[in-house]
């Protein structure tokens, strides 16, 4: 696989929107994201993966089924994710209808047996809703200006959801932001994103920041489909179980991220999935 240096140096080139990232907050009260490797109990992960955020991506814009794979590619699209609510998982039972053994009369009249399949379920701890910060970029200008328009009138194509339809979620927009020039130190820096595992040094994690001791959560997620949606690339990624930062020395370029949210400045350290 080609290196991450080498997908950052085709961004910078062909990107007209270098410097520039869009924020904006997913939320609901429930969300499930399906671990590839579930069958008969689904179970899910703690946050969307890079293909569930494409795909989000991708209807939010108007893009028909399997057709965006390549257009957001990772050598052509940047996305970063960070947890903002504290989370915790049930299981819940539920009824499936089989489709396709019965006419839709009988189905609509409820004469089928359901399956019951259980289902993992993401819920917030404390608040209302599930909120997960998403930082996306592009290097085509018609995707990324045409997204952060639909953000700021709030008009999607399709609307959003938290993994499965089921799950409707809402978006807030919160601002363009600016990313600063990629950074390299051998010291310890405090990252707000989801990290991928194959960006910190051995070692390289810290269990502790003010005080607080950190308690970090490794999940495999898939990263890239090609267009027969075959899975392209895996990457394994870190995160705090109680929305802490996560502090680490980092072994690849990270970004520094300043943006405007409620007439408060914010910097953050992000790095892309």
């Amino acid at each position: 696989m080609e290196s991450w240096s080498r997908y950052l140096c085709n961004w910078v080139k062909m990107s007209a929107n270098v410097g520039k990232v869009l924020i904006f907050d997913l939320k609901g009260p429930f969300a499930h994201f399906r671990k590839y490797y579930t069958n008969s109990s689904s179970l899910s992960y703690s946050f969307p993966p890079r293909t569930t955020i494409i795909g989000l991506v991708a209807g939010l814009l108007g893009f028909e089924r399997d057709s965006y794979y390549e257009s957001f590619n990772d050598d052509k699209c940047m996305v970063a994710v960070s947890i903002r609510a504290l989370i915790r998982k049930i299981m819940q039972t539920m009824n499936y209808t089989s489709t396709k053994s019965y006419s839709l009369d009988k189905i609509l009249a409820g004469g089928t047996n359901p399956t019951q399949i259980p289902l993992e379920v993401v819920c917030p701890v404390h608040d209302r809703e599930l909120s997960y910060r998403i930082y996306f970029s592009h290097t085509d200008p018609e995707i990324y200006g045409g997204l952060r328009r639909r953000l700021e009138e709030e008009l999607f194509v399709y609307p959003p959801y938290l993994g499965i339809t089921e799950f409707i979620g809402e978006i807030d927009y919160i601002n363009e932001g600016t990313i600063s020039k990629p950074s390299k130190k051998d010291d310890l820096i405090d990252i707000r994103s989801v990290c991928r595992k194959n960006a910190i040094a051995i070692n390289g994690l810290s269990f502790e920041i003010d005080g607080d001791v950190l308690q970090y959560i490794l999940e495999k997620m898939p990263s890239d489909f090609s267009n027969d949606r075959a899975v392209t690339r895996y990457n394994e990624y870190v995160f705090e179980k109680n929305n802490n930062e996560l502090r680490i020395k980092s072994k690849e370029e990270f970004f520094h991220l300043d943006y405007v949210e409620s007439d408060r400045d914010v910097s953050e350290n992000i790095i892309f999935m």
